[in-house]
């Protein structure tokens, strides 16, 4: 297919106007950023104490769970209790389960009160099949940590959308069933995100990384988003993200920069990149692998639409297909800083998730 990228056109101005008692820690500063109008107040889960249970489902493809024994053992070994839902042991055809058998189990991990946090067994396809048979408002009234990334996205948007949770952009069960070092600082971040100790702050980041800035500006409000092919799968559906206020978070794999850049035109025709205060970018694993001669870079697609929206971008999120992928909590606000002299930063300035009584 022949890629076609359009010239870049001149950054639009905006003007940002201060929101009196939003703060962070010392190092973030206060948000500029209008507040996001809100039909239902946010809801959140607990944070994690040891003997609590973490129920583990299957939303969308199917895994061999009897070798993730590894990665049970790790979550035992932090003091949870493990509680796998039939969907992890259930095929049909690549789903883990028929959609009705795998909606059922998130309506009932949501409802089960021994249950305290859901984190997905992997992504794959089939989340999005499920999101006509959630109880969302019962979803609401049982709020947890639903963790998870990828395929997840569509759970993470529905939610966010029809129950107004507060949901985790982090690791799933497969993450964990490499114990070797190149996965210590996933794990290390997402033991510190379930126990409740991460945040409010500025996003951990691996040693010798840090957040470099595409286009400058000063943005506040509820993180959101998730994988770019599911946002963007869900457009012109009832479960579309509509973003209003919020900072963006986007990230793929196996995408050649052709790809994202028809689907960040499809974000931007939509409106989504005009609804949101900015947007923060992930890993992008592969996107400049296939490149040839003449091709756009990943880089050269992000700043196009960094100046087409007109809104402050950053990237270097580590979050994504890659070997680290944070605890991001998505709904809750932040606040992020994208600076003329290509340095960024990005805070969490909201506790995500309650104190258990």
């Amino acid at each position: 297919m022949k890629k076609m990228f359009l010239a870049a056109s001149m950054g639009v101005a905006i003007t940002l106007t201060p929101v009196p008692g939003i703060s962070c820690l010392p190092q973030c500063q206060t948000a500029l950023a209008a507040p996001q109008t809100e039909k239902m107040e946010v809801v959140r889960g607990c944070a994690l104490s040891p003997g609590d249970t973490i129920g583990v489902l299957a939303p969308a493809s199917n895994t061999d769970v009897d070798e993730l024994k590894n990665a049970v053992r790790y979550l035992e070994k932090l003091g949870y209790k493990v509680k796998l839902a039939p969907s992890c042991k259930a095929q049909y055809g690549y789903f883990a389960g028929t959609d009705s058998q795998r909606a059922a189990d998130i309506n009932h991990f949501f409802a089960d009160d021994e249950v305290k946090a859901i984190l997905c067994l992997r992504g794959g396809y089939g989340s999005s099949r499920v999101l006509d048979k959630l109880d969302y408002e019962a979803i609401r009234q049982h709020p947890k940590q639903f963790i998870g990334y990828s395929d997840v996205t569509a759970l993470h948007i529905a939610l966010g959308e029809k129950s107004r949770l507060s949901t985790v952009h982090g690791p799933m069960l497969t993450s964990f069933e490499d114990n070797t070092s190149q996965k210590a600082f996933t794990r290390e971040i997402f033991a510190k995100g379930v126990s409740g100790s991460l945040y409010p702050g500025e996003i951990p980041l691996p040693a010798g990384k840090s957040l470099q800035a595409i286009s400058a500006g000063r943005a506040e409000g509820p993180v959101i988003g998730g994988n770019l092919t599911i946002v963007q799968s869900l457009i012109g559906t009832p479960y579309e993200l509509q973003g209003e206020g919020a900072i963006l978070f986007l990230e793929d794999v196996g995408e050649a920069t052709y790809g994202i850049d028809r689907a960040l035109q499809q974000l931007w025709q939509s409106g989504l990149l005009s609804r949101v205060n900015g947007v923060i970018v992930g890993d992008f694993t592969g996107a400049d692998d296939d490149y040839e001669e003449g091709d756009f870079h990943l880089d050269e697609v992000l700043a196009y639409y960094a100046r087409l929206s007109g809104k402050p971008w950053l990237k270097g999120v580590p979050a994504g297909h890659d070997k680290d992928n944070i605890y991001l909590p998505f709904g809750v606000r932040a606040v992020m800083e994208a600076h003329e002299d290509g340095t960024a930063s990005l805070c969490i300035s909201e506790i995500p998730v309650n104190r258990q009584e």
